[in-house]
């Protein structure tokens, strides 16, 4: 598991990210997530690839990693998307889902099927839906973007959907509140609760908590 505390001073918003990733038994994971780490820019995203001999969900995500750099954390999501899709052209195929705080703005962007959620005073919502099934490398992705004001105490979750199939918004919102006092435990709380029906494709979870500070 991976995790960042990044701090937004101007509007005293502090981002904490937790992320947990596990493969189908006796297989190679071609689901990763990419956290970014440049002060007063936080940034998460999760990526489900097509055939881990091509690496593309790795690919996709040292990719942004590198867009995210140069752009000093401050990316054009539907840009970033559309040269992801350039950049994944002739390997396999990989989904995206990300989010980013800017002041008090979060941004979602999703590209296939993974999915973005918000859960804000008990209760969940999906940020991606009505998403292009269409996935990075396709060389005509749609990406969905949204943006919305954060609030103390949001968690936002991205998922692939290896983790997110088998929940209802209830039971996602009920797990949030049950790790309210270990929130840097959720994301393996969602994995180990989907795991009770078995594992049968990888799964990866990203939870972004807002703090005001």
């Amino acid at each position: 598991m991976g995790s960042i505390l990044c701090r937004m001073q101007e509007k005293g918003l502090a981002a904490m990210i937790y992320a947990a990733s596990v493969p189908q038994p006796g297989r190679p994971n071609e689901d990763c997530f990419f956290i970014g780490r440049i002060a007063g820019a936080p940034l998460a995203a999760a990526f489900d690839g097509q055939g881990n001999a091509e690496g593309a969900a790795r690919k996709a995500a040292r990719q942004l990693d590198r867009l995210y750099t140069e752009s000093q954390g401050r990316l054009d999501w539907m840009k970033a998307a559309r040269l992801l899709d350039s950049h994944l052209l002739g390997a396999n195929k990989s989904t995206m889902v990300a989010a980013s705080l800017a002041g008090d703005a979060l941004s979602i962007c999703a590209v296939g099927d993974s999915r973005a959620y918000l859960v804000r005073d008990g209760q969940a919502n999906i940020l991606t839906e009505g998403a292009s099934k269409q996935q990075l490398g396709s060389g005509s992705v749609r990406p969905l973007t949204t943006q919305f004001g954060a609030q103390d105490r949001d968690v936002v979750l991205l998922m692939t959907d290896g983790a997110w199939i088998r929940f209802s918004l209830y039971q996602l919102s009920q797990t949030v509140m049950k790790n309210l006092m270990s929130l840097p435990e959720l994301p393996n709380s969602i994995l180990k609760q989907v795991a009770k029906g078995g594992i049968c494709d990888d799964m990866t979870v990203v939870a972004i908590v807002v703090r005001r500070n």
